[in-house]
């Protein structure tokens, strides 16, 4: 088999568990398995049945982080259909994601509802470099626009990453790896509940001497290190109907960075970044209430503060940047109960602030820039209905309105029908939205390049899709199509930035998952995204960095006794990305990659659990960016302790 080929494994895993796995389904075991739909947050801003939800949404769950050890959320995200994330260089490097095609910043981040986009980047978007999981519950993926609901940055999909609650006994749970590239990871977490109230509290340490992030074949060999300090609070509780629910994120991180190219290595260059996130949410009420108000003050700030001192190898080299970027939500929802419907009205007032700074000085003489601190207000309200006629028919309806002090008013909206077939269990799915997205502050105010008189970023995007249980639910499949149009997006030019560029994404993304007995599970995804520009010199290329074929495939042993195991496997198709090294740049064609990993846990004892994977085990070579290096085999044992 030719791997250098882009589709022998993604585009097969697919329709061959499709073929195969109902029949052997069967055989394993005739009993049915019921099918509890889990209850996600993020499609209304309020929990609801997937079931009854049209949009294209992925649940991961801490069981399955746990059991495949996916440490980071880059991690647990690479495996969801119509994702791909791309990350320059080792750990701590720049970490992007791509939703259905759509640019990075045109995804939404959010930590039990935080907004985490970086206000200060240029395009503000979000860096998942070292964002990890020890005190995830759940991580929650809808695609498609999402600003009816969401607001601004929902262009191409959310992200909602949803956090540990504490329950049981008071209790403490702890953890310590290491490894390959000088690897050594820890985490204490202390959680439990007392009557009416809970608390999760949790503690990340992270060191790793790292790889070059400038590739070993373009002769660069010195290491990158990064270390990353992450502490995670929630407290939940009440009395009566009224509840309040606190949390708290914080991610201090360091990291050595290089440059692509032959002479990318620099000894003493380093990214230093810190991240705060805090919520503040009261509740009123109680599932099957006619009226649940809830209101939220949310904060968020990023401070990165990037150095590069002069060394013998450029002694004539100095750079130091700082971006400071804040925000601030007040947001009030409501959820009634309007018997054969639900209404779900709120209404939000965001403030963004940033300052940043940058100066150099090298062979080309001085440089330097700032950007004096600059804010933005944004006020919006939305209201969604979710009507059920019968028990087959669920429809989906809303508007939403935002008024951006800079560029005035926009409309948005979507229609999300759902049928339900009760005698085969089919389900029939479509969603039509719009989105948009307000020009970063840097976009609208930076002294050079900027322009007030900039417009939101729109997109207008649809999809079909069907899901279809067979073989006594122990066999899901799934398949969507889906096509997104992205309009007045904002581009850089020799006049600063402008609204001139077009795009158009469409695919399809497919899986398949099937239970075999009580302890084997497998788990397959395919995707094709066509992701290309719709204007200007690069009309009818390929967006950069955007695979058209990728899939996965993930085996899971879970026995009552003995280790479990977890297999993934992962192929990411050829894609086009930008030679900057050469002038005038040129495309080039990166190609295409298969990525293998195993992960084995045994309890040895009633409160202990080894842990041991491998990642990369066939030590494939590939860049997810040209010139960035990308690590090779590399192995981890643990031991945790969970009472």
């Amino acid at each position: 088999m030719n791997l250098a080929r882009p589709l022998p494994i993604a585009a097969l895993v697919v329709p061959l568990l499709t073929l195969a796995v109902p029949a052997a389904a069967q055989r394993a075991d005739s009993l049915d398995i019921v099918h509890v739909p889990p209850i996600v947050v993020t499609a209304s801003r309020v929990e609801t049945p997937t079931e009854e939800v049209a949009t294209a949404i992925t649940v991961v769950t801490r069981n399955e982080m746990e059991r495949r050890q996916l440490r980071t959320v880059e991690e647990a995200l690479r495996t969801v259909p119509g994702i791909s994330l791309i990350r320059s260089g080792g750990p701590g490097g720049t970490t992007t994601i791509f939703i259905r095609g759509a640019s990075s910043e045109h995804a939404l981040v959010l930590l039990d509802g935080i907004e985490l986009n970086d206000v200060s980047l240029p395009a503000g978007g979000y860096d998942f470099a070292t964002l990890g999981t020890a005190g995830v519950e759940r991580i929650e993926i809808l695609r498609g626009p999402q600003s009816t609901v969401h607001g601004s940055n929902a262009l191409g999909g959310v992200v909602n990453i949803i956090t540990r609650r504490g329950d049981g006994e008071p209790r403490v749970e702890a953890a310590i790896e290491g490894g390959s590239f000088g690897t050594v990871a820890g985490t204490a977490a202390l959680l439990g509940s007392r009557g009416e109230w809970s608390w999760f509290a949790a503690a990340t340490r992270t060191t790793t001497d790292g790889f070059s992030a400038a590739p070993e074949r373009l002769g660069n060999d010195e290491d990158d290190a990064s270390r990353t300090t992450a502490v995670d609070v929630r407290l939940d509780g009440g009395t009566g109907s009224a509840t309040l629910s606190l949390v708290g994120h914080f991610d201090d991180s360091a990291t050595d960075i290089d440059q692509a190219g032959p002479d990318g290595d620099d000894p003493n260059r380093r990214l230093e970044d810190r991240e705060t996130a805090l919520r503040a949410e009261v509740r009123i009420g109680e599932a099957g209430d006619r009226w649940r108000p809830e209101l939220s003050l949310s904060w968020t700030e990023h401070d990165r503060v990037s150095l590069d001192d002069p060394d013998p190898d450029r002694p004539q080299t100095m750079e130091r940047g700082d971006f400071e970027g804040t925000s601030w939500k007040l947001s009030w929802v409501n959820a009634l109960d309007l018997g054969v419907s639900d209404l779900v009205i709120g209404a939000e007032t965001e403030r963004e602030r940033a300052v940043t700074s940058f100066e150099s000085d090298g062979p080309f003489g001085p440089f330097e820039s700032e950007f004096p601190g600059q804010s933005a207000r944004t006020t919006g309200a939305f209201a969604e209905t979710r009507v059920r006629p019968t028990d087959a028919f669920v429809l989906a309806a809303g508007v939403r309105a935002d008024d951006h002090e800079r560029f005035g008013a926009t409309v948005t909206g979507r229609v999300a029908p759902v049928f339900l077939v009760g005698s085969t269990g089919t389900r029939l799915r479509a969603t039509a939205g719009t989105g948009f997205k307000a020009p970063s502050l840097f976009q609208l105010h930076d002294p050079a390049f900027g322009d007030p008189g900039l417009d939101a970023e729109r997109s207008r995007g649809w999809d079909v899709g069907i899901d279809q249980p067979v073989a006594s639910n122990r066999v899901r499949l799934s398949a969507t199509w889906f096509r997104t149009n992205y309009e007045d997006l904002i581009v850089f030019g020799s006049e600063g930035y402008r609204n001139e560029s077009e795009a158009t994404t469409r695919g399809l993304e497919t899986t398949a998952s099937a239970v075999f007995g009580p302890s084997l599970g497998i788990a397959a995804s395919y995707t094709y995204t066509r992701a290309k520009s719709e204007t200007g010199a690069d009309r009818g290329l390929d967006l950069i960095r955007r695979p058209r074929h990728q899939g996965s495939l993930t085996i899971d042993w879970t026995p009552e006794r003995g280790p479990e195991v977890s297999l993934g496997l992962r192929r990411v198709g050829d894609r086009e990305d930008v030679d900057f090294t050469i002038f005038p740049s040129e495309r080039v064609t990166l190609d295409a990659y298969t990525v293998a990993r195993i992960a084995a846990a045994w309890d040895v004892a009633d409160r202990v659990r080894l842990t041991g994977r491998i990642e990369n085990l066939f030590d494939a070579d590939y860049e997810e960016v040209l010139d960035f290096g990308t690590p090779g085999r590399a192995a981890y044992v643990g031991v945790a302790y969970r009472p």
